[in-house]
């Protein structure tokens, strides 16, 4: 994971220098779930790339295997629920692995063949050899008679980051403490808080490797949302750099 406090100071030194803007905690939460994810999603399209161009020397500088590692964070595993003729995903799913039905892989079919495999005596589906088709927010099983034990691993999507924060009491601020966010380490729960409130703060999920990359990001995001084409020309330009670095 990277600290998300880490992250959130450096933009601000950055984007506050010579007084050139200020990022509100909200307009940062936005921008950091933004940047995560685009890095998320880069994972799959530099791994495709790597395999296809890589020119490995060592394990420590294999691409594919630095990117694999970063992916592999993401991996889970769940029982779905049958629903309307559909087995529903999961509300963190990203990425469809392995279907298995009472723990017998199920085979894949597309929607256009479905049809045949269903009518022909050869290729019907009975339980001990299932198939599946994919859904709008799930999988099709077949036969149509299983209505449990049905299970897929799959890849989820990293959960929102967030910078939370508490205020300083009139006291504090009678006592000389700035009357600004203060950083609130208690740890929130995706599952049960509300990202609307302004407390308790979230990590990004992302490989500790990946720190620079987001501060790069938000900085380039950042300059649009402060109007500053400079701050944008700098994120642009790191970003540039570690492109170069990964050709």
């Amino acid at each position: 994971m990277v600290n998300i406090d880490n992250v959130y100071n450096t933009v601000l030194v950055i984007t506050n220098k010579d007084n050139r803007g200020y990022i509100t905690p909200e307009e940062f939460n936005r921008l950091a779930n933004q940047a995560q994810n685009e890095i998320f999603e880069s994972y799959f399209r530099k791994q495709s790339s790597y395999e296809l161009n890589a020119n490995i020397t060592s394990d420590f500088a294999d691409p594919v295997l630095n990117t694999s590692e970063k992916i592999n964070e993401f991996y889970g595993d769940a029982n779905l629920v049958l629903s309307s003729g559909v087995f529903n995903y999961p509300s963190d799913f990203y990425r469809l692995g392995v279907v298995s039905v009472n723990n017998k892989v199920a085979d894949f079919a597309h929607h256009s063949d479905i049809k045949y495999i269903n009518q022909s005596p050869l290729t019907y589906p009975v339980d001990s050899q299932p198939v599946y088709t994919l859904a709008k927010d799930g999988v099709k099983v077949y036969p149509s008679t299983i209505t449990t034990g049905v299970s897929i691993d799959y890849l989820k999507k990293p959960n929102r980051p967030k910078w939370g924060y508490i205020m300083p009491t009139a006291a504090q601020v009678a006592a000389g403490v700035p009357n600004k966010p203060i950083y609130d380490p208690t740890v929130f729960d995706p599952a049960a808080d509300s990202y609307s409130a302004s407390a308790k703060s979230y990590n990004f999920e992302l490989h500790a490797s990946e720190e620079y990359d987001l501060v790069v990001k938000i900085l380039t995001y950042a300059g649009v949302v402060i109007k500053q084409a400079d701050i944008a020309g700098f994120g642009q330009g790191k970003e540039q750099q570690i492109a170069a670095t990964e050709q």
